[in-house]
């Protein structure tokens, strides 16, 4: 499968399972990669596949190594070890995406792989846990530049990229498998970074320049079809999948907010759990449980300004908030927030989610009780 690079002796296909780059003549490479990572020359970047039952790409080490696995699978492409900067990633090869643009006298080339399977918070205790994990997702990045970057534009290449990466799982509202709050990568991602050396020196590619906006762009998008391709997630995905990714199971909201009235063993309980994701898949249901969501995630990041002397008459207060949330829950309100404004272990419920669930779950008991 050829992919389309726009650069000059530089081409781009998936032969045997692998992303192979590859130049006629080397380039510089700055990259996080297994094999000749950190700022080599060499004329090429493989991005391998794992095969299924391998394990966690880059923690399992029953098949001798990373490295001695890159190493064979260079050779079987038959590329010089030595001239190969190497990558591996559980995520389909097919699923690659490539994004190309254009500024002025420079192009360059962004490949994606993504599978956000085991996403992470950067902070996060999750090394200690990450031995429990039998399959783990990679996002790889390499960016190609045809022009001659210097060594500290590429660092800010890297970073760059990286931001750009979290915003797209931000707008997927991608999760920490480990804690549930908002994912910033994988335990395995990779970026590489290459150019050809051609032209004057390049000394940045932050968000402030055009060639960083282009970067960034290519990234952010990249990630977010990469992922849709690799595991079918999307920012439109159903809400119930989007609680489960909060540890947040029908079962859980059942099991804490019925009132013990309906058990797994009631012949109601399958009535009710049915009950419940119909009303939870309802568009205005669903809209209200994630904006409790995020005033939640607001109150624990210290975000939500504390409460001062009361300013406003509470029965003032109450038809504010019955207002608000009649007219929130309008359809003509909805239609305009929906085509036209911008997206932006036990569960533990945040004090405005216990409240609409609790609601929610009341209601629908009511219409079965």
């Amino acid at each position: 499968m050829k992919l389309n690079v726009e650069i000059e002796n530089i081409n781009a296909e998936v032969k045997n399972q692998t992303l192979v780059i590859w130049s006629k003549t080397p380039l510089k490479i700055l990259s996080s990669a297994l094999l000749n990572g950190g700022l080599v020359e060499a004329n090429g970047i493989i991005n391998v596949q794992v095969p299924e039952g391998s394990g966690s790409d880059k923690s399992d080490m029953h098949w001798s190594g990373p490295e001695d696995f890159l190493v064979k699978a260079a050779q079987e492409l038959q590329l010089p070890k030595e001239k190969v900067v190497g990558l591996m990633t559980a995520a389909k090869m097919k699923n690659v995406v490539a994004f190309t643009e254009k500024y002025e006298d420079v192009t360059l080339t962004v490949f994606v792989t993504a599978g956000a399977t085991v996403a992470v918070t950067a902070g996060e205790p999750a090394a200690s846990k990450s031995n429990q994990l039998q399959k783990i997702g990679t996002i790889n990045i390499i960016v190609i530049v045809d022009g001659n970057l210097t060594e500290g534009c590429m660092v800010e290449i890297i970073k760059t990229a990286t931001e750009a990466k979290t915003v797209a799982l931000r707008e997927l509202d991608i999760r920490s498998r480990f804690s549930g709050d908002l994912a910033t990568g994988t335990l395995t991602d990779s970026v590489a970074v290459g150019c050809t050396k051609k032209g004057e020196p390049i000394q940045y590619a932050g968000t402030f320049t055009i060639l960083g906006e282009l970067i960034g762009k290519c990234v952010r998008e990249g990630v977010k079809k990469a992922i849709l391709k690799q595991e079918n997630i999307s920012s439109k995905r159903p809400l119930i999948e989007r609680l489960a990714d909060r540890r947040l199971s029908i079962q859980t909201i059942i099991s804490q907010f019925s009132d013990g009235k309906i058990t797994k063993e009631s012949p109601k309980y399958f009535q009710l759990q049915k009950q419940l994701e119909l009303f939870l898949s309802d568009g205005k249901i669903a809209r209200l449980v994630i904006a409790a969501l995020r005033l939640d995630e607001d109150l624990v990041k210290g975000l939500i300004p504390e409460k001062n002397a009361n300013t406003v008459d509470p029965v003032s207060f109450e038809e504010i908030v019955q207002t608000a949330l009649k007219k929130c829950s309008s359809d003509d309100f909805l239609d305009y927030a929906f085509n036209k404004s911008k997206p932006e272990d036990e569960a533990q419920l945040g004090p405005f989610t216990k409240c609409v669930l609790q609601a929610i779950v009341k209601k629908t008991q009511s219409n079965i009780i």
